[in-house]
């Protein structure tokens, strides 16, 4: 007999448990889980000034690993784990679960949005050509490389660039494929490149630090078959609840006096942002 009311009791204790969870649970109380719950965060930039880069005291920033800090702290990641990358190889990094964000101011594009998600764009801008010093090949466009009989355009690997070129007919033996702009700026400035097709916040930035021996082509023509491009971050296909928590966040970040101070002096202003925060 005390073997049965032992049962019984263990089963009624059990029954109230259950209704107890169920009651907490329909009361609204529990919380959904946060976006990111995983510790550390292992987010992935190339080398791409003022995109993304590392400075000499050892802090990566730009516009990407800027607005990033903004969104993920706000999404509750306790530590970031900068992790650099080579541009032509970041998005394989992603997909092979080696970094969990990529922040390198990818452009987003048809053929990228069919092997990993998009947050929400955080800036727009348009392409540039980076040329030895007084242009001496007068080249005002890509279509005036393309034209060119001879002129040899170096290209980041991967990059939206190199795409448009090869689709305007520029033969693939006259580009000069580099792993990040530094190279870049080194192909002009030796002679082994005639011009640098890259965006425009990059040329302005190489042609800075160029020491007068390169200078961004102007009047420049943005391409009629490559509009201006808008940056996102990437996420792997199975983060589905992490991009839309960073959109959240997006949401509140883009436009914020906060973001701006932290971004202008990389050379973004209000024009550089996306459209859909313009039309709010």
């Amino acid at each position: 007999m005390n073997k049965i009311w032992g049962y019984i009791a263990v089963t009624l204790f059990f029954a109230a448990g259950t209704l107890l969870a169920l009651a907490y649970l329909r009361s609204g109380s529990v919380q959904p889980s946060p976006p990111w719950a995983g510790g550390e965060i292992r987010v992935g930039y190339s080398s791409e000034p003022p995109y993304a880069f590392r400075t000499p005291a050892g802090e990566v920033t730009g516009v990407g690993p800027e607005t990033a800090k903004a969104v993920l702290a706000r999404l509750g990641a306790p530590r970031i784990r900068w992790v650099l990358l080579d541009f032509g190889q970041a998005l394989a990094a992603l997909e092979a679960g080696q970094i969990d964000l990529l922040a390198n101011g990818l452009f987003i594009t048809p053929e990228r949005a069919a092997r990993v998600l998009f947050s929400l764009p955080y800036a727009r801008v348009g392409q540039g050509l980076l040329v030895r010093q007084g242009n001496p090949r007068k080249l005002a466009s890509y279509e005036d490389v393309a034209a060119a009989p001879d002129a040899v355009a170096a290209v980041l690997d991967g990059s939206v660039e190199e795409t448009a070129l090869l689709a305007m007919g520029l033969p693939r033996q006259r580009l000069f494929v580099v792993p990040d702009p530094g190279a870049g700026l080194a192909a002009v400035r030796s002679g082994r490149a005639d011009c640098l097709a890259l965006s425009g916040p990059t040329v302005r930035w190489l042609a800075g630090e160029s020491q007068g021996e390169a200078e961004e082509a102007q009047p420049f023509a943005q391409p009629a078959a490559l509009p201006a491009g808008e940056s996102a971050f990437a996420l792997r296909k199975a983060d589905a609840r992490l991009a839309e928590g960073m959109d959240v966040a997006l949401r509140e970040v883009v436009g914020s006096d906060a973001l701006a101070a932290r971004i202008k002096p990389l050379g973004f202003e209000r024009q550089n942002q996306p459209l859909w925060s313009l039309s709010r």
